[in-house]
């Protein structure tokens, strides 16, 4: 039955009228405004935290606030390694690519790869991959508040699915882009302020701090280091940590990132503004995974897990109930966490249309149509913008048949894309000798591959079993039966009076209603055998072994095309910027016969300067035949 107070829905739906209420604002401030590129970009000139805030939420959507802390509460915080190793790539790209970035000409990331490797097709080929990953993303964006709502309020998912779709088409529509990231900033004060409710009061409720932090590192949740090298095993360090430190590079080369980027009134500000957010995204994870282990030491006080009492029938409904035990006598505290978790979703689907109205316009339909009026673009934009709405909702009613937490199902399902277009990117920038041949033979590869793994993990039954932790208590729970048990550890019961754990732990067997500690069972779990081994590859490595393939092979099959000249301003001499205390000798083999400006004036004595024609956008329309 739903608990939310007449104060709660006020609160939940003030928030969504101040969403509205930006977007309207910036519909009329914005007028004199109608060119595509300030409907896509903004003016230019955004300052450094509202940028930052943006971004941040940009990708730290509801997926962080019920996903990483139901993560949390079967596996254990050692997810939080992952984001120690994309701000490891975030600083990377911060130093290597931001500053190139920047100084680009264009409106669409994907412009690039047209200047870089002199190909629409690479341009075309990588848009569509990317517009695919971002339609899945938006998917499973939406999904998460539907089925908290499902839970809180009672509110049919597919109907929830439908309507905070169409409110957010209303916003990113009308107010475009600059709307979008005084959007985020609000959202972005909700989220930390829902976190902090969350992890104070469940805080409270568990008994203070050490009693949560004796029970979290009590039940092995406090598990950050695991140096075991198997890639089948679900999470390591190796494939939190190494595996996001070559993932993150996918975030400096979204149109997301770099529309952002673009925003910034100057490069000063657009580092200060990405460094922020690099550092804000620790924050924001911190609380997630801390609220986790909290929801885990609450219900072990209490003694009554609601995935084995069969309360909530998903993992990413865990963060919703626990909210409704907490919060249930506390008004307007429920409102508040229902506003920052829409909040938080309803910020990185603007973001993502924003993105896709972009990379639709410029990169599928201005290549290949006549030259158009600002206008007729501006509502080709707007257009799109609905188009992917509708695709982002059938995207939500798809992954709402999929199992495990949401974190989860969005690394699988988008490694494919990601990890092509990714390497391509990075290929571009660091590989000088790189070509056309190269990019597309190397992305196609690993799309296939990663492809297939993905539909092997989700489709196959004879993957290695995900070992979790623990449950909390169960011996105050009303209800208790057998199939809670089965769906909580993922795998039969060999006998009636039983639980067998996969982990060599101890575990309780069933006598009516209640729970009686015994000891220590044996049991033969089948491993893996053919193909399901390949299909049992962590989910945390599919995307770096995607971006790998391309680095590998790209550079290989360029060897079978002659070179061509390429602007010293679309690549980044990476050893000289890394490797200085190399000899010059070594450097120069890296910079594979280019010269760039600020680096060859120095040793040769000529000064190399980029073609600025290149990165401007007049150069791509001089070559179509436009006209402003």
């Amino acid at each position: 039955m739903a608990f939310l107070k007449w104060e709660d829905y006020i609160i939940f739906l003030v928030t969504l009228a101040f969403s509205l209420g930006i977007g309207l604002f910036y519909s009329c401030r914005g007028r004199k405004q109608k060119t595509t590129r300030q409907f896509i970009l903004g003016d230019g000139r955004m300052s450094t935290l509202p940028v930052a805030l943006s971004l941040l939420v940009t990708y730290e959507s509801g997926i962080i606030m019920l996903g990483v802390p139901a993560e949390v509460y079967m596996y254990g915080m050692q997810w939080y390694m992952s984001l120690l190793g994309l701000f490891v790539a975030h600083l990377l790209t911060y130093y290597l690519i931001l500053p190139s970035q920047w100084r680009l000409n264009i409106t669409s990331i994907f412009q690039y790869f047209e200047l870089r490797y002199n190909s629409r097709g690479i341009r075309l080929f990588v848009t569509v991959l990317s517009l695919l990953g971002m339609v899945n993303f938006l998917g499973n964006v939406v999904f998460v508040p539907a089925i908290t709502l499902e839970v809180i309020a009672e509110i049919s998912m597919e109907i929830s699915i439908i309507a905070l779709m169409g409110i957010v088409l209303l916003y990113t529509i009308i107010g475009g882009f600059t709307a979008v990231i005084w959007t985020d900033v609000f959202q972005a004060i909700l989220m930390f302020g829902g976190f902090f409710a969350i992890v104070i009061k469940g805080t409270i409720e568990v008994g203070g701090v050490a009693n949560t932090w004796s029970k979290i590192t009590e039940s092995g949740r406090f598990n950050l280091l695991n140096f075991d090298p198997d890639p089948t095993l679900r999470q390591s360090f190796w494939s939190l940590f190494i595996g996001s430190a070559i993932a993150g590079f996918r975030l400096q080369f979204s149109q997301a990132t770099f529309q952002r980027i673009k925003a910034s009134q100057s490069l000063a500000v657009a580092k200060r503004m990405f460094l922020t957010a690099s550092v804000l995204f620790l924050v924001m994870g911190a609380l997630a995974v801390v609220s986790g282990g909290i929801m885990f030491a609450y219900y072990d006080t209490i003694g009554c897990d609601p995935l084995l009492a069969k309360q909530v029938r998903n993992p990413n409904q865990l963060m919703a109930w626990w909210i409704r035990d907490i919060f249930h006598d506390t008004p307007c505290l429920p409102g508040l966490f229902l506003a920052a978790l829409f909040s938080a979703s309803l910020s990185t689907m603007s973001s993502l249309l924003s993105a896709s109205s972009a990379m639709f316009l410029e990169d599928i339909v201005k290549p290949y149509a006549k030259p158009m009026s600002e206008k007729t673009s501006i509502r080709i934009a707007r257009f799109s913008v609905f188009l992917f709405g509708g695709l982002g909702v059938l995207a939500a009613f798809v992954i709402s048949g999929m199992k495990g937490p949401i974190s989860q199902i969005l690394d699988v399902t988008a490694a494919c894309t990601k990890g092509s277009s990714t390497g391509i990117m990075i290929m571009g920038w660091l590989v000088p000798s790189s070509n056309a041949l190269g990019a597309i033979i190397g992305g196609t590869v690993s799309f296939l591959f990663i492809g297939w793994i993905a539909v092997g993990k989700i489709t196959s039954s004879g993957t290695r079993v995900n070992v979790k932790l623990d449950p909390a208590s169960t011996e105050n729970c009303r209800m208790f039966n057998e199939s809670g048990l089965k769906s909580y550890f993922g795998q039969n019961l060999f006998n009636e009076s039983s639980v067998i754990s996969s982990y060599g732990q101890n575990v309780s067997d069933i006598v009516g209603n209640s729970i009686i500690s015994t000891t220590q069972a044996s049991t033969f779990i089948s491993e893996p055998q053919g193909l399901d081994i390949l299909y049992s590859l962590s989910y945390k490595w599919l995307l770096p072994v995607g971006i790998l393939l391309v680095l590998i092979i790209g550079p290989i099959t360029s060897r079978l095309q002659a070179r061509q000249a390429v602007d010293p301003g679309l690549v980044v001499p990476v050893c000289d910027y890394l490797c200085r205390c190399f000899p010059e000798i070594v450097r120069r083999k890296f910079r594979c016969g280019m010269k760039y400006p600020g680096i060859d004036e120095i040793t040769d004595g000529v000064k190399a300067e980029p073609n600025e024609t290149l990165l401007t956008e007049d150069k791509s329309k001089h070559e179509r035949g436009e006209e402003d």
